[in-house]
């Protein structure tokens, strides 16, 4: 066997420019499909990833009745959460929230949006709305302002405002009556969700809290950030058994087309991946094909000296195996020096479409995301292609007659 190995890898360098062109478009194919399987990936787990921090955290609870109509007196207390997820054993972070439908109304326009009323404390260790706000933009609901409220600058823009500008807040409380709050616009996001974006703002509890007829203490949802999803997967069942008589929900049902997307990322990749494998493997087939018919004098001979058809056939599928390993080694190694730096600094996509990615909710930056399960999968699919594109030219070297091909 060592004797076979060593002639096939001679074998597939005898004609260097034929073994140069399949093994280039072995590469260049691989090249391909891994950058675009690690994009694809690094595109939706980013866009989950920023999705849960911004808008919907890893596990939310609510009343059962707030959401079937959003009547704003189908609250819980605050308190009875608190007690109940310190006893969780992955202990996360966990902000509450009063959530009010309403009219934000400026001079200039007016716009129907949801206003968050948060501890400010808590919510910056949940979400990150507060790091899309630029420096020049203000800040996240301090202490020392007056009513202060933070809005998205797709929001600002509609209503015309600008920082410190005096805005209207119009919602109905829980007996049924209007309240109107002025606020004064404390600062100014933009996340990388335009629909997220356009109906959200941020005001602070304690604000609107007296306006809504509410006991203290009161809040209509509690969101909950884990380290990880996998975190929170495991610790889903237990919050339930905790609270049977309120909803909660995993960000995945939060946000179901998210959540496909996420699920079959990784599948789709390697469909993609294969489609590539599987159109390279025919020029492999050709190309060995045309290597072995070339070769029926030189067959016939070694089989007419005693080399065994087992040998034979061993031999051709090595060659084969070769030329695809060396190729898809040269790919994976492209594909990671350009993936390496991009996973850093990222692929800026603003220039394809602007800002239009935003407005599905993707962001216009994607980081490339590739690991050792993904490159082992590559490796393992590379391996396969090799091994059943040598399978046709290795039986076709076997059906050759050694007399008739020394004799010709």
């Amino acid at each position: 066997m060592k004797n076979i190995i060593s002639l096939a890898w001679k074998n597939i360098w005898r004609n260097k420019v034929r073994s140069a062109v399949i093994i280039s478009a072995i590469a260049i194919g691989l090249f391909s499909g891994t950058f675009l399987l690690a994009f694809m990936n690094g595109w939706i787990l980013g866009t989950v990833d920023s999705d849960i921090r911004t808008q919907y955290s890893h596990i939310q609870i609510h009343n059962t009745e707030f959401l079937a109509n959003n009547d704003v007196s189908a609250y819980f207390m605050r308190n009875e959460i608190e007690q109940k997820i310190s006893t969780v054993p992955i202990v996360p972070k966990v902000t509450h929230r009063l959530n009010l439908n309403g009219m934000l109304a400026s001079p200039h326009n007016a716009l129907g949006v949801t206003a968050k009323g948060v501890f400010p404390d808590e919510e910056i260790l949940v979400t990150d709305v507060w790091q899309h706000i630029a420096d020049t933009m203000g800040v996240f609901l301090t202490d020392d302002s007056r009513m202060p409220i933070v809005i998205s600058s797709r929001t600002a823009e509609k209503l015309r405002v600008r920082l410190r500008s005096r805005i209207v807040f119009t919602f109905q409380d829980a007996n049924g009556e209007m309240q109107s709050l002025a606020f004064r616009v404390d600062g100014i996001y933009g996340t990388t969700n335009a629909i997220f974006d356009e109906v959200t703002v941020f005001v602070r509890y304690a604000d609107i809290l007296p306006y809504t007829a509410l006991p203290e203490g009161a809040v209509h949802e509690t969101a909950i950030l884990f380290p990880t999803i996998e975190d929170a997967n495991l610790a889903l069942s237990q919050i339930k058994e905790k609270f049977p008589d309120k909803t909660v929900r995993l960000w995945s049902e939060l946000n179901p087309a998210l959540a496909m997307y996420f699920a079959f990322t990784e599948f789709m990749g390697f469909i993609i991946l294969g489609i590539f494998l599987f159109a390279l493997s025919f020029g492999i087939i050709n190309t060995m094909l045309m290597a072995v018919l070339e070769r029926t004098r030189e067959l016939g001979m070694l089989g007419a000296i005693g080399m065994s058809k087992r040998n034979i056939f061993s031999m051709i599928m090595l060659e084969t195996i070769f030329l695809t390993l060396v190729g898809g080694a040269i790919g994976i190694m492209l594909g990671i020096a350009v993936i390496l730096p991009t996973m850093e600094t990222g692929i800026d996509l603003s220039f394809f479409m602007a800002d239009q990615f935003e407005d599905f909710g993707f962001g216009s930056m994607v980081y490339p995301v590739f690991d050792f399960a993904m490159f082992t999968q590559v490796v393992v699919l590379v391996l396969i292609t090799g091994i059943l594109s040598a399978i046709y030219p290795a039986m076709k070297a076997l059906k050759l007659k050694p007399l008739d091909e020394m004799r010709s």
